[in-house]
């Protein structure tokens, strides 16, 4: 991937020189005196759907910290809704989602933008403090709407209505040293691999000087969804809203095989230490480190995921590298993640079909997707903006005949958008009531330390499934209830 796209390096620019630097919850506003505009023109798509005669002025929320090609689409919006003033908000935050600063603007009785931009913070967290504005009164007879799988648009509905919508989608992968694996004369994986397969290639990887894998014991949380056909991550179903911790357990005992066999994992050899140096630096040459070995070009694969596609592109490693899906249990049954968009209850008579139409344009409409589709090709890549690259939600023929014809959608991506709608929920923290609160205390820290030989989890699983599956139904009835408060006294469309 590296030969493929070393185009795209010198596009590289963070979002935080766009719109300056300040303390948390600070708001800045984004520039777009430098982004080529001419994308708008060329994509020559006018959406029958869309009411490009809507006025109004729809303030959106930005967060600093999740780079994007947001200033691009703003420049299209605008050149196609020319009615409509559109006030972006960049905010300062040290984390991936809006939690912290719209709880800030709360608090302080300050107003909410109408519309928060690529977003992954918990939404039932912000049903339940009556933020979102519901969706599905905007999306009826809407066919576009249609071509987002369904798959992909439930986990954001609640009691039948609609309450966000997916601007993109991620995955869980393998990063490979493609070089490292030609040396040593290996097979590259392919797209559709198992479990057995991924044994056999991390173990025909290892020898004396390089290891398999850089690291098992973190992937506890994934790890059990991609083992099964029937949960999605930490053993959580999402059809019976409950937690089956045999999955989990599965994992647990892979790992500890795999730590078994010298070297194949590359950080258990940091455990092993003698004169104060770790049988880690001792094989690889380099200090224990997250991703240190593989970073050298010791190790064969590591763990990542799609998001992080731009901090690989920037350590521009000494070797030639590609993303490869992970080992699945059923071919085709990849883990998805969703980074999603909503409006706030913060809209009004006045504007909430201008901050609908933004919404629409951003998330699922062929014109946006078209337009921000080309800010990638050849024609319209420039140093003036942040690129990484984004997989569509929307199934549209046009929009995907554009999306494969871009330098940076190699076959492994062209496998994940094409098995999206048969994947599985890979960030339920983001949709389901309280799981981010079960997840690691509950049910991740007992599987890492047994990973990591503090015990056996067979001797806590099931106080813990039963721990689990307790809280994470009180989540739900708390949620319900708020919801049901929210829905009747809700003044907007319904």
């Amino acid at each position: 991937m590296k030969k493929l796209i070393s185009m795209l390096l010198s596009a590289v620019m963070l979002l935080t020189v766009l719109s300056g630097c300040g303390g948390g919850g600070e708001e800045k506003t984004g520039s777009d005196n430098n982004i080529d505009s001419s994308v708008a023109e060329d994509t020559g798509v006018r959406d029958e759907a869309a009411d490009y005669d809507v006025k109004g002025t729809v303030s959106v929320g930005i967060n600093s910290y999740r780079n994007s090609d947001f200033e691009m689409l703003f420049n299209t919006f605008k050149s196609l809704y020319p009615n409509v003033t559109v006030e972006p908000i960049v905010f300062e935050s040290s984390t991936d989602d809006a939690t912290a600063y719209l709880t800030s603007q709360a608090m302080a009785g300050r107003p909410l933008p109408d519309i928060i931009f690529d977003d992954a913070g918990s939404l039932p967290t912000y049903i339940q403090n009556g933020w979102v504005y519901p969706l599905s009164s905007f999306i009826e007879g809407d066919s576009d709407f249609e071509k987002i799988p369904k798959n992909i648009t439930d986990p954001f509905t609640y009691g039948g209505r609609l309450y966000a919508l997916p601007q993109t989608l991620h995955s869980n992968m393998l990063l490979v040293n493609t070089d490292l694996v030609e040396e040593l004369n290996v097979d590259l994986p392919e797209y559709d691999w198992n479990w057995d397969d991924f044994t056999a290639f991390i173990k025909a990887c290892t020898n004396s000087e390089y290891s398999g894998v850089e690291d098992l014991s973190d992937q506890y949380n994934w790890g059990p969804g991609a083992m099964s056909d029937d949960c999605t991550i930490i053993g959580y179903n999402y059809e019976s809203e409950s937690y089956d911790l045999t999955t989990v357990q599965t994992y647990v005992n892979y790992v500890l095989d795999i730590k078994k066999i010298n070297g194949v994992e590359a950080t258990s050899l940091k455990q092993n230490a003698s004169s104060g140096v770790s049988d880690y630096e001792k094989k690889f040459g380099v200090a224990p480190g997250t991703d240190a070995a593989f970073i050298a070009g010791k190790v064969a694969g590591t763990f990542t995921g799609t998001w992080r596609y731009a901090y690989w592109m920037q350590q521009d490693l000494p070797f030639n590298w590609e993303m490869y899906p992970i080992p699945q249990s059923s071919p085709g049954r990849i883990p998805f993640h969703i980074d999603y968009c909503w409006m706030t209850t913060n809209v009004t008579e006045d504007n909430a079909d201008a901050a609908w139409e933004f919404l629409r344009f951003v998330t699922y409409s062929k014109t946006g997707n078209l337009a921000r589709l080309s800010s990638y090709d050849e024609d319209h890549i420039t140093s003036d903006m942040y690129n990484t690259y984004y997989i569509p939600c929307t199934t549209d023929e046009d929009v995907m005949e554009k999306f494969e014809s871009l330098p940076y959608v190699t076959e492994t991506v062209l496998y994940l958008s094409d098995n999206f709608s048969n994947g599985y929920l890979g960030d339920p923290e983001k949709s389901v009531p309280g799981f981010e609160s079960v997840e690691y205390s509950i049910i991740g820290k007992p599987a890492y330390e047994s990973i990591n030989g503090m015990y056996d989890f067979s001797s806590r699983m099931a106080d813990a499934q039963s721990r689990a599956n307790a809280e994470i139904k009180e989540y739900k009835k708390n949620f319900e209830t708020a919801l049901a408060k929210f829905e009747s006294e809700f003044t907007g469309r319904k």
